[in-house]
Parts: structure tokens; sequence; C-alpha cells
């Protein structure tokens, strides 16, 4: 199977990157990498946040870069259901070493 590592910073690009895991959910082993402002909205209650947890219960991985959150002040904020904090270029990194194709989406 195919492995995916996607990268987000921007969150403009939130609806962009989950029609991307909507199509391939299931058929490849994907992972975001949420960075900079992009960790944001994972962070608020509505769409975004249940649509990210419903396609982590269909298999996507999320890692939220924990500098980012830490920058913008969310390190007492709840993150999504079945995610993981990590730097986010460290998580990249480890990502291609263990096969994964890395796409950024800005």
């Amino acid at each position: 199977m195919e492995k995916w590592v996607l990268q987000i910073i921007n969150s403009e690009n939130w609806e962009h990157v989950l029609t991307m895991v909507e199509n391939n959910v299931g058929k490849r082993d994907i992972k975001i990498v949420a960075l900079g402002p992009a960790v944001v909205p994972l962070f608020a209650q509505g769409s975004l946040r249940s649509a990210i947890e419903d396609l982590i219960g269909k298999g996507l991985k999320l890692e939220i870069c924990s500098v980012s959150i830490k920058k913008a002040g969310l390190e007492k904020a709840i993150p999504p259901q079945g995610s993981t904090l990590k730097p986010g270029l460290l998580a990249i990194s480890d990502d291609v070493k263990a096969g994964y194709m890395y796409f950024a989406i800005g």
C-alpha cells in the first residue's frame, strides 16, 4: 500500500486536503502533518475538527506540530481525538525515512 504524508501550513488549504484524504483513505496509508497557522483551526469545535476525527476513525493519521501549538498559545487546548503531537519537521523527516511519499500542500 502506498504511504503518503501531507504537509499543511496554511489553514485555507484544509478543504483541499480533506478532499484528497476523503478520496484516498483506505486505499493508501495517509498521514497529515499540520504546521504553523494550519494547527489553529484543529482546536476549534466545528466541521473541520469533526471531519478530521471521522477520517481518523477511517485510518487517517494526524500529527500536529508541537512547536506550532506552543507558538499559537494552544498548549492547554485539547487536540482532535486520535491525533499525536510532535515537532512537525521531525515528523515529516521520520515519515520520509519510513517510506512515506511527501506532499507539501502549502
